[in-house]
């Protein structure tokens, strides 16, 4: 029972860890009780297209969908008609994979002997992913009169060319989401 138990929490512990890293920061005299609609900040288009590099149609069209569900189930309003209180925009920044700690995984195996238990460790093998680098994406929220920055989150390692169409999906919308979870802060 002991075993069980200490692979249970070792487990826990392991699944806790994953996920991307969220940064985030904000302009702490901003009034964001104040902020009920939104609109996408059109941003400088030759600037957005050196940030991207190539432009992803998919990946844009991935992050505006979680970004605009995650806002709709917070109640903000999407106005393109009127003048919304906030600007919402985001990008990619991609850099060097991050190597990390690797991965720890738990198992537990019946022998002659007994049941037994084992903890794995494992690094990176062979050289970096297709294209050497990992995206995250930056969000930011601007006021929409004045166009200062109010609010800004960063999910690191997000946007990863080797995943599936699928993945990707996923990958994005859990860290929309948890970006946002963020915002407005309390």
């Amino acid at each position: 029972m002991r075993i069980l138990t200490a692979s249970l929490a070792c487990l826990l512990v392991t699944l806790g860890c994953s996920g991307p890293d969220i940064h985030y920061d904000y302009d702490a005299k901003a009034r964001f009780p104040d902020l009920h609609s939104y609109d996408w900040y059109a941003a400088d288009p030759q600037a957005q297209a050196q940030a991207w590099g190539v432009k992803n149609p998919f990946m844009d069209a991935r992050v505006r969908r979680a970004v605009e569900s995650v806002l709709a189930e917070k109640h903000f309003q999407k106005e393109t008609a009127a003048d919304p209180d906030f600007l919402v925009t985001y990008y990619p920044v991609y850099g060097p994979r991050r190597g990390g700690p690797g991965h720890v995984g738990v198992g537990m195996a019946f022998g002659f002997r007994g049941p037994g238990l084992g903890v794995g460790v494992a690094g990176p093998v062979g050289g970096p992913g297709p294209r050497g680098a990992a995206g995250s994406i930056v969000l930011e929220i601007k006021d929409a009169r004045t166009r200062a920055l109010l609010w800004k989150a960063e999910a690191e390692d997000v946007l990863d060319a080797s995943e599936s169409p699928e993945e990707a999906d996923h990958d994005v919308a859990v860290a929309v989401k948890r970006m946002l979870d963020r915002f407005p802060p309390t």
